[in-house]
């Protein structure tokens, strides 16, 4: 058996052309009262100033430039000592700790110059050595 069809309702009804816009003035305007007074109350409140006084530290150097260099060009075991302390300088800046970061700071710069120095004399020591050892074979050659 077959049913028959049915019509179903529109899906969304028509919406008002106004919908949305200034409506005017509400239906019901309740009857003006009697004029209502306000009342403010003031207390007293402590007269009070406070002053703070900002000191801007100047963040002191690290020298994590200098100390990486030494890492990679000169001197691998005080250049890890001098990056160590010139990162520990910078903690120690962070957590607000001036002086600390100012001496861990003067550490990573005398390890690095420490470690320039070091790898400098050892260069020479080794070229004076090479040249006097090729210099007295050659010597002995002839």
């Amino acid at each position: 058996m077959a049913q028959p069809m049915r019509t179903f309702p529109e899906a969304y009804p028509q919406q008002n052309p106004h919908y949305g816009y200034d409506q005017g003035p509400p239906a019901y305007n309740p009857a003006p009262s009697a004029p209502q007074t306000q009342v403010i109350v003031n207390q007293p409140a402590p007269a009070t100033t406070n002053t703070v006084f900002v000191t801007t530290q100047i963040k002191p150097p690290n020298y994590l430039g200098l100390s990486i260099f030494v890492l990679l060009c000169c001197n691998l075991p005080l250049g890890i000592i001098a990056l160590v302390f010139s990162i520990l300088s910078d903690s120690d800046y962070g957590a607000g700790d001036v002086e600390g970061a100012r001496s861990k700071g003067k550490v990573a710069m005398g390890l690095s110059i420490a470690g320039m120095v070091t790898t400098i004399i050892a260069v020479v020591v080794v070229l004076v050595y090479y040249f006097a050892v090729i210099v007295a074979v050659a010597n002995a050659e002839t």
